[in-house]
C-alpha cells in the first residue's frame, strides 16, 4: 500500500446508531488544510443524510437504493471508487456506509489492483446505539456482520441506558470480535482531533499525476466492474430482508403527521425525512420505539415545496402505512 496515498475511514452502525451525528463532529474538528471526501451510502432510494451534512462546502457523493457492499449498487460503488482514486484524488476518504450493510469486504473493494495501490489506509469504526442494541441485535443479521468488520466501537447514547446494560453490550461485542476496542458517548461526542492523524502525516496533498488518456474507458472500468461482480468470493449477500418506500406530500400542517409517527406499526425500524409548516424546516426521526420531530435548517435542504419520510421496515408492504395518510386527510404525491 501507498502511504502517500488515500486514507480511508469507513463509519458504519446500524440504523439510527448517530452515524451521521459523528460525521458532523469529524468535519468540524478536521484540519481545514485536509482535502477531504464524503462518501454517504443510504438504503432508502431517496437520500435524507445528505442533507445532514453541516458543511456545504464539501465535497460529497452520494449512492441511494442500496448498500454500497450488495451487488444492487456495488457497481455504482466501484465506479465511485475508481473517480475518487484518479479524479478527485482527496487526502482521506470518509465512507458513511447504509446502516444495514454488511462491510466485511471492503477490504477486497478497496485494495484491488484496478486502484493500482492508490488507496493507502483503512480505518473502520462501527457506531453502536447502546438504548437499542441488545434488542436489535436478536433480530438483523447487520449488526453481528458490522460487528466483525470493525475495529473501534463508539458506544453511543449511554445516558440512555444504565451500567449493567452497558457490560452486557460489551460482552456481546467482544463475542464477535474479541479485540475490538470502545468510546463510551453521547450525542457521538468523541475526541476524534487524531482521527486523521495518519493522513497528515502523508504529503501535503496528493499530486494529482493521472493523465484523461491514462484512465480506463467507460467501456473498460464496466468489463472490471462486471468481472467484480461476477467473483463469488466477493459477493456479500443483503444480510437482513427489509424494505424501503418514501412517502412525499405537499406541506401543511404537520398534526396529522405527528398522529400517524404516535401509531406506525411496530415493525417499523427507522424512518427519517423532512416536513415544512408554514416556512420552518422540521427534521423527523425515527429509532427504536421513540421519535422525535425537530426544527432544523440546512444549506443542502433545497427542496421545501414537499414533504417527503423515508420509511425502512421488516413487512414487505407499505398499503398499510400509506392508509394512515389518507385517513389524516393528507394526500400522497
Amino acid at each position: 500500500m501507498n502511504p502517500d496515498g488515500i486514507h480511508v475511514y469507513l463509519i458504519s452502525g446500524f440504523l439510527g446508531s448517530g452515524k451521521t451525528t459523528l460525521l458532523n463532529r469529524m468535519l468540524k474538528e478536521a484540519p481545514p488544510d485536509l482535502k477531504l471526501l464524503i462518501l454517504m451510502n443510504e438504503f432508502g432510494e431517496e437520500s435524507i443524510d445528505g442533507a445532514l451534512v453541516e458543511d456545504p462546502e464539501l465535497e460529497m457523493l452520494e449512492i441511494s437504493r442500496g448498500s454500497i457492499f450488495c451487488a444492487c449498487v456495488k457497481g455504482d460503488f466501484i465506479k465511485a471508487l475508481y473517480r475518487i482514486a484518479f479524479v478527485i484524488q482527496p487526502q482521506a476518504l470518509v465512507i458513511e456506509a447504509s446502516g444495514v450493510a454488511n462491510p466485511t469486504d471492503i477490504g477486497r473493494d478497496l485494495f484491488h489492483p484496478v486502484y493500482k495501490g492508490t488507496f493507502a489506509s483503512l480505518e473502520k469504526f462501527c457506531l453502536i446505539d447502546t438504548a437499542n442494541f441488545l434488542e436489535q441485535y436478536e433480530i438483523f443479521t447487520a449488526i453481528e456482520k458490522q460487528i466483525e468488520a470493525a475495529d473501534n466501537f463508539i458506544l453511543n447514547k449511554m445516558d440512555e441506558i444504565d451500567r449493567e446494560t452497558a457490560e452486557r453490550v460489551k460482552e456481546t461485542i467482544l463475542k464477535h470480535n474479541p479485540n475490538a476496542s470502545f468510546v463510551e458517548c453521547t450525542y457521538a461526542q468523541v475526541d476524534v482531533a487524531g482521527v486523521f492523524r495518519t493522513a497528515l502525516r502523508a504529503s501535503p496533498a496528493i499530486e494529482e499525476t493521472s493523465k484523461e488518456d491514462e484512465l480506463l474507458t467507460n467501456d473498460e472500468l464496466e468489463n472490471v466492474v462486471d468481472r467484480i461482480l461476477d467473483d463469488e468470493a466477493g459477493q456479500v449477500a443483503p444480510p437482513d430482508r427489509l424494505i424501503s418506500f418514501v412517502c412525499r406530500w405537499i406541506p401543511g400542517k404537520i398534526d396529522g403527521f405527528r398522529r400517524i409517527a404516535d401509531n406506525l406499526p411496530s415493525d417499523i425500524v427507522r424512518a427519517k425525512g423532512f416536513l415544512f409548516e408554514n416556512g420552518q424546516s422540521y427534521l423527523y426521526s425515527h429509532v427504536g420505539h421513540k421519535y422525535e420531530i425537530v426544527p432544523f435548517e440546512s444549506p443542502r435542504l433545497l427542496n421545501k415545496a414537499m414533504n417527503r419520510v423515508v420509511f425502512i421496515r421488516h413487512e414487505f408492504n407499505e398499503d398499510d402505512v400509506r392508509s394512515m395518510f389518507a385517513d389524516q386527510g393528507i394526500e400522497l404525491l
